[in-house]
């Protein structure tokens, strides 16, 4: 299977540089073009299936390319933004979620993202397409580049706003690319968010 990952286009807290944003950060102006722009590069990709975070900044970066390809975003809690953990050996904890919108609880545990990563791996080895899309957030993307490629130690690999890798998952996996820029006018190299 071809797994692309976006990490979604620049959010009003990213141009701000702000440590952390929540749940309904909406794309900044840059952020806006940036996902019209997305729209035509991911429409050469033949992508069959989107799988996005329901965070807002995440869903109004697909938005463009799902209305051109006539696709659904399925919205999944899994693949919401989390914090980066480098501890070795953290305890995993069951994750919560959010009933109204199934986003993950604010204040949530180093281990209970590590869970979701886990759901969100599943998710993806679940689906049977060519060719699947992950809209999501810096630290899930690293995450998640770290399980797939399994690395030894972890790898804090750059994911800039509209970054986009790819891997082709099989019995090996390969990696095409990690955060190839489509946006290069103004870009926002960003870690959070």
């Amino acid at each position: 299977m071809n797994l692309f990952l976006l990490r979604h286009a620049e959010s009003a807290a990213n141009k701000l540089g702000a440590l952390a944003s929540g749940t309904a950060d909406r794309l900044s102006d840059c952020g806006v073009q940036q996902a019209q722009r997305l729209a035509a590069v991911l429409a050469g990709l033949e992508i069959q299936r989107i799988l996005c975070s329901p965070y807002v900044r995440a869903v109004d970066t697909i938005v463009p390319f799902a209305a051109l390809s006539h696709l659904e975003v399925e919205q999944h809690g899994c693949l919401a933004q989390g914090q980066w953990v480098l501890e070795s050996n953290p305890v995993i904890e069951t994750p919560e979620y959010l009933e109204l919108n199934g986003c993950p609880v604010e204040q949530e545990t180093k281990g209970q993202f590590l869970a979701r990563v886990q759901e969100s791996i599943v998710l993806i080895k679940a689906q049977r397409v060519n060719s699947l899309l992950i809209v999501s957030h810096g630290h899930m993307i690293r995450e998640l580049l770290n399980e797939f490629i399994g690395t030894q130690t972890k790898v804090r690999f750059p994911h800039a706003n509209a970054g986009l890798s790819h891997l082709v998952l099989g019995d090996i996996v390969v990696v095409k690319f990690i955060n190839k820029q489509h946006c290069t006018d103004k870009t926002s190299y960003s870690d959070f968010g």
